[in-house]
């Protein structure tokens, strides 16, 4: 019989300290929502100024609560509930460490912490350079820490005690024991929360009728940053799925996947119109809708992952009592900023009006649309299931036939704006010397959706259309950058190389986008060559037997048992017969919750990988397994990375703020 465990009375003194400062923060969290109303009513500016000093207190305070858990995990104190149902004493310490947005309690805590120092440097940044309305801000991302602190205080509870101490812990989940889902959640969660920012900055430009050219400038470096961090998440994502789901691919639609997708979607028609807003003082009401809209799109990622309506590896299955308040609390949310929108909205008010068709910011205007679409369509997809189940209790499944379908011709059109919309200038196009510049783009991308169809023979009609217009919006990005360059060298008698350089560097916005586009085509690319040209087989080995794949041939070698901290499995050893490397692919066995799970092994050259999964043993000594050989697949992680390569590059690009301007407020 297991004696249970014994534990300090430092451990308990510290969980106890979190407890308290959780609860808190609570009580700051609403000084820090209410002082900046009450000053505002009775006029008293010192009173609004309490908001600074309660953003500073709350962080603070969360985050003595978020380094009691973390130190309750590292140690296993096994008498806080949520780290004996998340961890173990065999645990490694990253998984424990990452076991604090494990499961559903800690994950919330994790939100609202980043919620807390995301309003830490707005208030530090706030009180020089926007301090009549950095309270009303602060106030607004008050109310959203209250909401989560009440979900989390009083029914999501990670401090919640357990007697009789158990002698061990249960375990985290087999599928987040791995070092993606360490950085995973979190980079998901600081592009979530991220985006509370622009939402603030929208109900206090609605509220304080805060001039749009003085407020917009501030928070498109805010859009970017939750842009590129919802973007990573969502990379990393598809990369453990691709190699821990053991099922060749990186995305199935899964409801969850979509919950992020949709936010990115719409954050990257603001992040597009926030441009046009900035340039040419339009679209100041859409920028406000959109900015809500997205926030309202993250909560209710949070409400999706977190409520328990849904079935997936993301999702954490919960009592109805939290859904119900999540609920309500995304419900708030959503009728007061609406409501605020409707009732104020038209004190923000375009100073210009598009003057011709065929120019950049009705290529934007289009863009918006084209995204407004998509994530229509994702969310249709995604909620529809979920309102027949609750309405009529009939259970249908949405899955990858209909978004395929659905969002495929979106892409394109995507795909190409992308084309056009560099070559076409700000007011309004010259139509001859547009043509000009797009004639060059156009052929090579006729000639190589040509090519495909010729000589590749795909499955579907969307690999030649989609190859041709990515090969038609990489050559227009080429064409406006060498013709900038070509101006260049002409005005400033530089070298070629630096030419290169300094005009990226002299206008990093542009170019910093420029380089986010092409990341993204690189992507397509790799979308292209994996989902159309993926060759698969389910064999039966032994020792010693060969197959071929895709123009692959495998070579069963071995099957050894391993044993690690805290699993042991069965590793097969394939060797690639024509280069002589070897894959490894596993199957692990978790003692703890006796869980079964494959590891899947891959060999990744730029050009393909070879996925290996050992599936399930058959008679006499053989073993089935899976064999994919995915073309191009690495273009996406490649193509990722280019994508956040050109957002630094982006945001280097430090614009300053007219001090007069900022002098103006009132």
């Amino acid at each position: 019989m297991r004696q249970p465990r014994i534990v300090s009375t430092t451990a308990i003194n510290l969980i106890e300290l979190g407890h308290f400062s959780a609860h808190l923060a609570l009580v700051v969290a609403l000084v820090q929502g209410l002082a900046p109303l009450l000053g505002r009513g009775v006029r008293e500016p010192r009173l609004a100024a309490l908001s600074i000093n309660a953003a500073v207190l709350v962080f603070i305070l969360t985050s003595i609560g978020a380094v009691t858990l973390v130190h309750a995990f590292l140690t296993s104190n096994f008498s806080v509930q949520y780290v004996a149902q998340h961890s173990n004493t065999i645990l490694p310490a990253i998984y424990k460490f990452a076991a604090l947005w494990g499961g559903h309690e800690g994950s919330l805590y994790l939100w609202v912490w980043i919620l807390t120092l995301y309003t830490l440097v707005v208030a530090w940044y706030g009180r020089t350079r926007y301090p009549a309305h950095v309270p009303v801000i602060l106030a607004v991302q008050g109310w959203i820490m209250v909401g989560f602190f009440g979900l989390i205080l009083f029914l999501s509870n990670p401090f919640a005690r357990l007697f009789p101490i158990p002698s061990d812990g249960n375990d985290l989940n087999p599928l987040l024991q791995d070092p993606a889902m360490a950085i995973h959640p979190p980079m998901l969660y600081l592009g979530y929360v991220g985006f509370s920012v622009p939402f603030a900055f929208a109900m206090t430009a609605l509220l304080t009728k805060w001039k749009s050219e003085l407020w917009v400038g501030l928070i498109r470096r805010w859009v970017l940053i939750a842009w590129g961090f919802l973007t990573t998440g969502i990379l990393l994502g598809g990369w453990w799925a691709y190699y821990e789901l053991g099922w060749g691919g990186y995305w199935a639609w899964d409801p969850v996947e979509n919950a992020s997708f949709m936010p990115w979607l719409l954050g990257t028609a603001l992040v597009h119109s926030i441009t046009v807003q900035d340039r040419r003082q339009m679209l100041h009401t859409w920028n406000i809708f959109l900015t809500i809209s997205t926030f309202a799109l993250s909560l209710l990622g949070t409400f999706l992952v977190r409520s328990g309506v849904l079935s997936s590896v993301h999702a954490f299955a919960v009592d109805p009592g939290r859904g119900a308040y999540i609920l309500i609390f995304m419900t708030t949310v959503l009728a007061v900023s609406f409501g605020i929108f409707l009732a104020k909205g038209r004190y923000q008010e375009a100073k210009e009006e598009i003057t011709s068709f065929l120019s950049r910011e009705s290529l934007f205007v289009w863009n918006n649309v084209v995204f407004a679409l998509a994530c229509v369509c994702v969310l249709l997809g995604t909620l529809y299931p979920l309102a027949l189940d609750a309405l009529y209790g009939a259970k249908i499944t949405v899955a990858a036939p209909y978004f395929n379908t659905v969002m495929v011709p979106i892409f394109l059109v995507v795909v190409l704006l992308m084309g056009i919309g560099p070559l076409v200038p700000w007011r309004k196009a010259n139509v001859e010397r547009l043509g000009q510049r797009l004639l060059l783009p156009v052929l090579a991308g006729v000639i190589a959706a040509i090519a495909m169809a010729i000589f590749m023979r795909p499955l579907h009609w969307t690999g030649p259309t989609a190859l041709g217009l990515v090969i038609f919006a990489l050559g227009s990005l080429i064409v406006d950058y060498s013709r900038a360059v070509r101006v260049r060298r002409t005005q400033m008698r530089e070298s070629f190389w630096r030419a290169l350089l300094k005009t990226v560097s002299m206008n990093r916005r542009h170019y910093g986008g420029m380089i986010v586009h092409f990341g993204i085509l690189v992507v397509a690319l790799g979308l292209i060559g994996s989902g159309l040209f993926r060759a698969e087989s389910t064999v039966t080995m032994a020792r010693g037997d060969i197959v071929e794949v895709g123009g692959e041939r495998l070579r069963f070698d071995d099957l050894q048992e391993l044993r690690r901290d805290n699993y042991a499995a069965l590793q097969a050893k394939l060797t690639l017969i024509d280069s002589g490397r070897a894959i490894y692919p596993e199957k692990r066995r978790y003692p703890r919750q006796q869980e079964f799970m494959t590891e899947s092994g891959i060999d990744s050259t730029p050009l393909r990988d070879v996925y290996i999964v050992l599936a399930e043993p058959a008679e006499g000594n053989r073993w089935a397994v899976h064999v994919y050989v995915n073309p191009l697949v690495q273009f996406i992680w490649i193509g990722g990375a280019v994508i956040l390569s050109g957002l630094l590059v982006t945001l280097s690009n430090r614009r300053r703020a007219l001090k007069a301007s900022l002098s103006s407020e009132i």
